[in-house]
Order: structure tokens, then sequence, then C-alpha cells
């Protein structure tokens, strides 16, 4: 093993700790030598800024305010202006970025006497600058969290932080994925083995002996030291990245009785698609690591929270602090915050239901359709400016994306929630017929589909019976979420690919070169945390093409070799579609923490491709699905490492071998659960005594008929306009980018056509405010958020979570900043923590203790359920009755049969 942290050898044991310190200098290796720049007064200059009392930022817990002054002042001045300049020009696309602050730049990179400033002042506000943003980061969320210097042999891949993980992969997994079907399900939240890791990991660290032996001039021990921060990440890396139930569904659906029956699917079959699905997207992740984990603009907002966590459980405060009055440290706020909402979470969630979904606009006139369908807050579109009293159903995500996305998705959900009441009162597709705000499927009487109706015993359509009982019919907000999803592929497509096309080509052309010349995975990313992950082995591009070849190889073999009705070569299209959608995909998932969700594509293409077949509809929905979630997922892993320095190789051995585990975990626990349904054949029915209903598996099963045996080319005749909504996106997205490059060449046009007293009115009034907030529009963020419908997922879910962002990520970031640095990310991280724990306990109290069955049943539980609100919750309202003649929709002889 080298010096530099990274583990080799017997891959079990980590080295000791030494002082080895690396800052961020120019070139890799070389620490910043201290010499006459900087001058010792920037040096304490820059440490008071950061103490709080100047309305600045804070540092991170842990930090070194001496490493952090040294690590960011290492530019003289003409060199800061050029890295300002270069900065200016690179992020002037970029929407993440705090725009006051580039403001800020373009008026320093002018001069001193520009910006009405002493030569002394500007000299050390341009190197403060530009060593934060090129040495640190230009994001201050980033900086909250992260280091501008690096420990590189601070222990990580430990023998202690390997065991701790895959304790609790084993844990997680085994009681996520046998009680996955049990409604309400019982899981362990990954926020609370983040906190279980420290007292385990400090208590290894004063157990295990100090056991070692010494490997080509490196000593390698049981106990390295102290448990350390890196340590505490790379556990929480092994069991979050890995601790999920994977596509347990699928095989579940796949196996039991009830579904689909297939006895074949035994255990080796089982493990074979399970290391497929998950090992496929981990090859992925790394083929597309210079397009969603290496560029500064790539910030995966939504890891930031676990990171300040990380810190704050290992790290303590720099000192007593006082922040805008505040002298609390991190922890300690953690812990009242977790308190607080383990306490609060029984209010709105048990002793007081109505105030949780708020729907208190429907307690006026509870009978009023109309209300409900506008206001109402279960199966409503939520229109109702107090929705919700409770955070965690829809506030807790408030921190996992940047304001600006959030308030574009909720402008946008708003409009397309509007679109949908209009297109339900107009009773477009015969909407009105059926709840508004539902994903169920309806018959042609307005009842719930009954897919049992029209299948034979092998899950095909039995023509006949179908031909009596007609089509499958989709509420109204269904169907435009599916429109809205083909239409979303195809725009995120065409405008991501042209809009990012220069970081695209530059990640693959450099992937190419890069492995031709055996140069630097990092060759081209010159910014801090880049700079600093140099210092580490690098994993070569041919590991992830094995681990993306093998999960080729697998998924083929998978198919072939059990009786799947599942031809090879869909495996390719599986590839080519995934790899397509994905590239989009991981760069707006980066920025903003909301991803094409792929689900509808996987459900429409095997209906296409193998109409009247639900098996091979079921298998490529699971393969499709895996695909993209696992590439999404170890891409976020990838940024953790990237951002606290953890070894990239220990991260791939770590990563890939709990995944590997969590497999064999899984399938043994569908086996124990194939036990258990043949003592108790109700598993999984509705009668099912220990409610393991698999609610979950029920509606993946319906999907699974619907689009395959029914076939997408049967549901494209029923409503014709849906395959053109695919055109509509891509005419839509090249539409957007001719807009965005040539409607400024228009304003230009118009000042020389205009008088000046018009044109400057015009400028004033409409093009400058215009321009301004198009300047910050992102169209496929945006678009995300007109998608989040159907399934009784209504406005209720984003009013509380927009007004938190307002305050927490605008208000308080902008006028608080050192106290938004410090304490924003620990507020949500003791909600996320105190949520879970009541939500466990309150699982385990009155779904198997002593309070099983007990409701508490007064008026503040009762009212919300009690009118039309809770009725089309449940598909048991519609705007309008049926037909006289029986019916609504096609008439038999227009019945699609396109098998």
């Amino acid at each position: 093993m080298s010096t530099n942290g990274d583990l080799t050898g017997s891959g079990n044991l980590a080295p000791i700790k030494s002082e080895s310190y690396v800052e961020y200098a120019e070139k890799p290796g070389q620490p910043v030598s201290p010499a006459a720049f900087p001058p010792i007064e920037w040096l304490d200059r820059l440490k008071a800024e950061y103490t709080g009392q100047h309305g600045g930022e804070t540092l991170p817990a842990g930090c070194n305010p001496d490493r952090m002054a040294r690590a960011v002042l290492t530019f003289e001045v003409e060199k800061s202006v050029e890295i300002l300049k270069d900065l200016l020009a690179t992020q002037k696309d970029d929407y993440t970025i705090d725009q006051r602050m580039l403001a800020r730049l373009r008026e320093l990179v002018q001069g001193h006497e520009a910006c009405d400033m002493t030569m002394g002042d500007w000299s050390y506000e341009v190197s403060k600058r530009a060593g934060l943003c090129h040495n640190w980061s230009p994001y201050v969320e980033v900086r909250a969290v992260t280091l501008p210097y690096d420990d590189v042999e601070e222990t990580c891949e430990s023998l202690r932080a390997y065991l701790l993980g895959y304790f609790w992969v084993c844990v997680c997994t085994g009681i996520n994925t046998f009680f996955a079907p049990r409604q309400p399900g019982i899981s362990i939240p990954g926020s609370v083995v983040q906190l279980l890791l420290v007292p385990m990991g400090q208590g290894m660290a004063y157990i295990l002996p100090d056991w070692g032996f010494t490997f080509l001039g490196q000593r390698y021990t049981l106990n390295p030291g102290p448990w350390t921060s890196k340590e505490q990440l790379f556990a929480t890396i092994i069991f979050q990245g890995a601790s999920s139930i994977g596509n347990f569904t699928g095989l579940l659906v796949l196996r039991m009785p009830v579904f689909f029956n297939q006895r074949w699917a035994t255990f080796g079959f089982n493990i074979m698609l399970a290391l497929a699905n998950q090992v496929y997207g981990l090859g992925m992740a790394g083929i597309l690591r210079r397009l969603s984990v290496y560029p500064i603009e790539a910030v995966w907002p939504n890891i930031l929270p676990t990171l300040a966590l990380n810190r704050t459980l290992v790290n303590p405060d720099n000192s007593r602090e006082k922040v805008h009055g505040w002298t609390i440290s991190r922890y300690r706020l953690f812990v009242y915050c977790s308190v607080v909402f383990l306490i609060y979470y029984w209010i709105p969630n048990t002793f007081f239901v109505g105030i949780r979904l708020f729907n208190w606009m429907t307690w006026i006139s509870p009978n009023n359709f109309n209300l409900a369908a506008v206001t109402g807050s279960y199966g409503g579109m939520g229109f109702n400016p107090i929705s919700s009293l409770d955070p965690n159903a829809s506030g807790m995500e408030a921190m996992s994306s940047p304001f600006f996305a959030q308030l574009q998705q909720y402008c946008m959900r708003v409009i397309s929630g509007l679109i949908i009441i209009i297109m339900y009162y107009k009773n477009a597709f015969w909407g009105a017929y059926m709840p508004i705000n539902s994903n169920g499927v309806f018959d042609k009487t307005g009842a719930s589909y009954n897919i049992t109706k029209v299948l034979t015993e092998d899950q095909r359509i039995d023509v006949e019976n179908y031909k009596t009982y007609g089509p499958p019919y989709y509420a109204i907000a269904n169907l435009f979420v599916t429109g809205g999803n083909f239409i979303y592929y195809t725009f995120s497509i065409v405008y991501v690919f042209v809009k990012y096309w220069k970081p695209i080509k530059k990640a693959f052309v450099g992937m190419v070169i890069n492995t031709w010349k055996r140069r630097s995975v990092y060759t081209g990313f010159n910014d801090g945390q880049a700079r600093m992950m140099r210092n580490y082995k690098e994993v070569p591009e041919w590991w992830y093409g094995i681990v993306f070849l093998f999960g080729f190889v697998v998924s083929v073999i998978s198919l072939v070799a059990w009786p799947t009705d599942t031809p090879w070569w869909s495996i390719l299209g599986v590839t080519g579609v995934g790899f397509v959608l994905t590239i989009p995909w991981v760069i707006i998932q980066s920025i903003a923490h909301t991803g094409i969700p792929l689900g509808v594509i996987w459900q429409v293409l095997p209906g296409i491709w193998f109409p009247g077949q639900p098996l091979p509809q079921l298998i490529i929905l699971m393969l499709g699905g895996a695909f993209e979630q696992m590439a999404g997922g170890f891409s976020a892993d990838l940024k953790y490492a990237h951002y606290a320095g953890l070894p990239p190789r220990a991260v791939f051995r770590g990563h890939v071998s709990a995944v590997i585990l969590n497999c064999f975990i899984y399938c043994g626990i569908l086996e124990a659960l194939m036990l258990y349904a043949n003592n108790d054949s109700t598993l999984c029915s509705w009668d099912n005594k220990q409610y393991m209903v698999c609610a979950y598996a029920h509606s993946v099963w319906s999907s699974t008929i619907q689009f395959g045996a029914f076939g997408t080319n049967n549901m494209f005749q029923v409503y014709p306009v849906l395959p053109w909504c695919f055109l509509m996106g891509a005419l839509l997205g090249g539409a957007w980018i001719l807009a965005e490059k040539y409607l400024p060449h228009l304003r230009i046009a118009l000042k020389n056509r205009m008088t000046q007293g018009p044109f400057e009115s015009f400028d004033k009034y409409f093009w400058s405010p215009t321009a301004s907030v198009m300047a910050c529009f992102h169209p496929a963020i945006a678009l995300s958020g007109g998608l989040e419908w159907a399934g009784n997922n209504n406005l209720t879910y984003a009013t509380l979570k927009i007004y938190l962002a307002w305050v927490f990520q605008f208000y308080l970031k902008r006028r608080y900043t050192a106290w938004w640095s410090k304490y924003a990310y620990l507020v949500f991280a003791g909600l996320s923590v105190g949520v879970a724990v009541s939500a466990l306990i309150s699982t385990l109290v009155f779904s198997f203790g002593v309070g099983q069955g007990h409701e508490f049943a007064w008026w503040g539980n009762t009212v919300p359920r009690e009118g039309v609100d809770y009725q089309l919750y449940n598909n048991n309202a519609s705007l309008m009755s049926i037909p006289e003649e029986g019916f609504f929709g096609l008439r038999p002889e227009e019945y699609p049969m396109g098998w």
C-alpha cells in the first residue's frame, strides 16, 4: 500500500495514521510553502471572517482555521484576476451558482477604482475570492460541508469500517426486504444507521487491539486509531448504496402463486438477475463520472446534508463561536432538533391526523365535489395555501435541491395542475367519469379494472372475455403524467444533448484519449477537489468496463438460460435506451436532484416489443429500472468520495462488494418468504393476518399486465394523442434551443428598428425583466415539476416544502449566511432522524405491540376523511355519472385488437 491511504494487499487492515497533510496547490503533490505571500495580516483577516462575527460564512465542523487560510490564499493578484475571469466565462450558464457572487466578481476584475476600493483591500478581496472558488468551491453550499485541504493518510478503508458497513447491509437488507410486503412496512432508515455508526465505530476503536503487520514498508493494523470522519462516510456509503431491496419486488411478482407463479425462477435465476440489475448500472456510473462527478457544477445537492451530518457526528466544532447570537454547537442543535421532531411526529401522525394532510378547506362543505376536487389533500388536486403542518409529509426535502429548482418545479406543478383541472371539467378523454387524480385503472363503468376477467391461466389476454369487458381507461391526471413523461423524455434528450454537448463530448472523448495515452482521469478538471483527488490511486477505465461487460453478459445469460420468453437482443435495447436516457438523467440529477422518471418508458417499450406477453414486460421492467437507478446511486457515492477525499479505489471496492453481498441476502430472504408462503397461502393476499399484502407488488403486477398483456399499441389506439407526445417533446426541445440562441439577436434588431423612447420602455419593462428570469430558468428541471401528479400525489406535498425552501435556501442563506452555513443542514438532519425513529416506534407499537388495532377516534382524526376528498382517494367519486347506456369510452366494435 502506498502512503496515500488507498488499501491494497490483504484488503482487511488499514495503515496506521501518520501526520501527512496535503494542501490544495496548483500542482498535485506540492504543498504550499510558507513565503512572503500571503501576508500574515491577510491570513488573520480571512480567519476572522470565518468566525461568524462578520455575517459571512462559518467553517465546517473539524476545519482548522489556520490550514483553511493557507489553503485558500495561494494566488497573487495577477493570477487571481485570471482565475476569476476564467470562472466568469466557464460558469456563465451555471444555474446553481450564486448570481450575486458572479456580479461581484465582474466588478472585481475591473480593478480597484471600478470597485471604489483601496488597492490593498481590492488585492486581498481578489485573492480571497479566487482562492475560495478555485481551491475550495464556488458554491457556499459545498464550502459549508467540505474542507479546502485533505489529510491523505486519514484512515478510511479499515477493517472496522468494512465490518460495520457489511453488518448494516445485512441488517437493513434483511429487515427491509422481509417486511417490504407488509402494509405498513418496517424499515431501518439510513439516517438512524448513520447515527448509530458513531458509537459503534468509536467503541471498536476503544476495544480492538493494535495488532498488525508490516508489508513493503507499510504498517497495517486492526486498530489504526480514533474513529475518523472518512471511516464514518466510507461505512455509510457501503450500507446506503447496497441496503435497499433492489429488484426484490419484481422477483416476488415473478415467483408468488398469486402473480406469475413461475416455479423455474429458483435461487440461481434470482441471483443472476439480481447481479445483472445491480452491477450493470455501476459500470455505467463509472463511465459517466467525467460528466456526473468531476465537473464542479455537478453539485449533487441531495448528498450535502449527509456530508454535514457526517462531519458533525465525528468532529467537534471549532470553538464556541457566536453566530448571529447563537453559541450552541452543531451537535447539540442536531440532537435538540431530533428530539423535537421525534416528539412532534406523534401529533400529526397519531393524535391530530387532520393537520398532516390539512384539507381544512373541504371541512367547510365536505360533500362539495368541486371544492374537494380542487383543494382536497387526499384525492383532490391540493390547491391549498396551508396544505400541511407536518414537515415529514411535505417538507423533508427542502434542503435537497437548490431553491431556484424547487421554485421552477412548483410553478410548473401549479400550471400543469390547472391544465389537468380544465381537462377534467371538459371531460377530455372521458376523464370526468373517473376520479381526477388517481393512478388507478378503470373499466367502462368507472369501477377499478379487474384484469383477471380478461386473463387466461397463463396470464395472456382472453380475447372473447376482452371483447365483452373492454379496454382499461386512465384517470385524467394519470393520462396527463403519462403523456408528459413522453414529452419529457424526448425534450430532455434534445435539450440536454445540445445544451451540454461540450461537457458530454469532453467526457467521452477524454475517456478514450486519456485511456489511450494513459493520462489521468482528472485531466481537464483543475478545481480544488479534483486536484486533491489526484493524490490517490485512480480507478482505471477498464475496471468499470469489466463491471459493465459483466452486467451485460449476466443479463444475457439470465434471459437465455431460463424460460423467460425474453429474447437476448432485448438487452441491447435496454442498454441503448438506458444509455441515452441516463446521460440527461445524471446531468439534471447532479444539478437539481430531480431526475427523469424512467419507470414509464420501461413499461411502454416492452409493451411495443412484446405485445400480449406480460412476462418479458416484467423482466425488462426490472432490468431497465435498475439501470439508471444504480448508475445514479453510484454516481452519488463517487461524489461523496470526491467531496470528502475518500480514495476512489476504496469506494469502488466497498460499493461493489457490498452490492454483491446485498444481492445474496435479499435473494436468500426471498427464499424465506417463499417458505412462509407455502405455510400460509394468504401471503400477498388482502386477507393476510400479518398484513403482508404486498401492495407495491400488486401495483407492479397490474402495470405489467396492463402494458404487457394489453399492449402499448392498444393503449395508443385508445389514446392516440400519446405517441404524438414523443414528437412534441423533440420539437419543443429544438425550439427552445433555437430561442436561446437567436432571441438575443431579436433585441438588437428591435433596437435598430424602433425609436429610442419606445425601445427604452420596452427594454426596461419587458425585455430586461424577462431576460433576468430566463437566465435562471432551466426548462428540463421545470418540466419535471409538471409530472408530479397522479397516485394522489398532489400540490399538498409541495406547498410546505416550497415555504421551507424559501426560508432556508433563500432568506436565511442570503440574510444570515453564517447561521445558515453552520446550522441549516443539521436542522433537517435532525428532522430526518427524529421522524425516522418515531415512525419505527409507531409501526412497532401500533402494528405489532400493545397498540395494535387501536386508533384515537376523535373529531381531529376523523374529519379529514369524512367527505368527498377521501372518496376520491379511494376511487369512489367522479364528476359525471355513467351515461344511461351503462358505459363510457369506446363502443365494443371500436375496441383495439392489436396483438
